[in-house]
């Protein structure tokens, strides 16, 4: 069955593959640029909104150097409140599509407990942001059926790539208990499906 997908570029290295991956596997692949002025070209429905973290944004160095604050704030802002403008937009959309799902390309560096580079400061708080954006809508929304995945790509390749993920089912059954679902908890996985620690 056909996909309807819907991505937005932000300059992610991996989100180029992801669309060619999901046009060559029955899905019709929309790209939208930063920000929500050209949703209204999207048709009727959405099944998956693929979003990115961005990995151009500037360096600033470690934790524990100076920062310039306002501006690692409105770093931090926008790109966690772009996000979130664009996922109010597309959810009338994604409510009318067959899937609901949203998925994210992130990098392991995003966890905060598996984080082990100390430099680039901003650049982790927004997608650590990101991750937290992620849970808050995965709370509201998957009541109402929707699906999250957010993989952490990694150059090198091998294993499952991210539109490989993004297309999976995960383990889902309602006689079993809620929590033993991982479609009933935002799972962060990488290419060889293992778990990342939030």
């Amino acid at each position: 069955m056909s996909r309807v997908v819907l991505c937005v570029e932000n300059g992610n290295a991996f989100l180029e593959e992801t669309k060619k991956y999901l046009a060559s596997h029955d899905c019709k692949v929309y790209t939208l640029p930063e920000g929500k002025e050209r949703l209204e070209e999207m048709p009727g429905e959405i099944d998956i909104l693929l979003l990115a973290v961005s990995g151009q944004l500037p360096g600033d160095g470690a934790i524990d150097e100076g920062h310039d604050c306002e501006k690692l704030l409105e770093i931090v802002s926008g790109q966690i409140g772009g996000l979130m403008e664009v996922i109010e937009a597309a959810l009338p959309l994604l409510r009318k599509g067959k899937l609901k799902r949203i998925g994210l390309i992130t990098d392991k560096a995003s966890s905060i407990s598996g984080c082990k580079d100390e430099r680039n400061y901003t650049q982790h708080m927004a997608w650590a942001g990101i991750n937290m954006m992620g849970k808050l809508y995965f709370n509201r929304l998957r009541p109402e059926g929707f699906t999250f995945r957010w993989y952490c790509a990694q150059e090198g390749g091998g294993g499952m790539s991210a539109g490989e993920y993004l297309l999976s089912g995960l383990c889902y059954d309602e006689k079993e208990p809620y929590i033993h679902s991982d479609e009933n908890r935002l799972v962060m996985r990488d290419a060889y499906f293992r778990e990342v620690g939030w």
